[in-house]
């Protein structure tokens, strides 16, 4: 038996729940994992095993992409700090890749999206007209964004380098002389439809529009689905 599969079993007895145990088989095409009782497990040495505990999650991600960055919080200090987890009785996290976009008071008139490049430090990239800051005000006094009670994710997709409903220009490439001003649809990969849904076209090329803060962009903005 492999030495980590008797790790797994020593964290499997110090848990007095007596948990079940997740499995991936390398061998497996799909290599998905699978949720078995401790007693059928027949310890492999071709499979990972994790425990069904509180880090069950994280464990699973740090097997399955290997490139991931941690975090710990450290009760000294008080803030998050790089590490390679030994997953004991520390709080951790997936350290943030940035940028990072939040939105607060989603859905209402006071809206603002931040583009965060540290914990408490960002920029407004759109605002409704009642809110509080402008586009391209910069802070690095931001609740930090890991915040629940302050803010909701804002999804951002780092190929096409930009975040879900931003104001964009997009077109086709046989159709170089026409743009199209729409919003950027993340689920689809494509643009808000003209009603607001998220069933609208795909183009081949997306930029970001230059002037989020246009009226009509605004007036635009509040028909989008939530």
């Amino acid at each position: 038996m492999l030495k980590k599969h008797k790790l797994e079993i020593q964290r499997w007895l110090e848990n007095t729940n007596e948990p079940d145990v997740w499995v991936k088989n390398e061998n497996d095409k799909i290599k998905t994992w699978k949720k078995q009782s401790f007693e059928d497990c027949s310890w492999d040495k071709n499979c990972h095993y994790i425990v069904d505990d509180k880090y069950a999650e994280l464990r699973k991600i740090q097997i399955d992409k290997p490139d991931t960055k941690f975090e710990y919080w450290d009760e000294y200090e008080k803030k998050w700090l790089d590490t390679y987890p030994l997953w004991d009785s520390c709080l951790y996290r997936i350290k943030p890749t940035y940028p990072i976009f939040k939105v607060s008071g989603k859905g209402t008139n006071e809206e603002f999206v931040v583009k965060f490049t540290g914990p408490t430090v960002g920029e407004v990239v759109f605002a409704m007209p009642d809110s509080t800051y402008t586009i391209g005000h910069v802070s690095d006094g931001w609740y930090e964004h890991n915040r629940k009670d302050c803010w909701e994710d804002v999804s951002y997709n780092p190929k096409r380098r930009l975040y879900d409903k931003q104001p964009i220009v997009c077109w086709d490439n046989n159709m170089e002389t026409v743009r199209i001003v729409g919003f950027y649809d993340i689920e689809n990969d494509g643009v808000f439809n003209i009603e607001g849904c998220r069933d609208g076209f795909e183009y081949d090329n997306y930029t970001p529009y230059p002037h989020p803060d246009d009226k009509f962009i605004i007036e635009m903005y509040r028909k989008l689905e939530k």
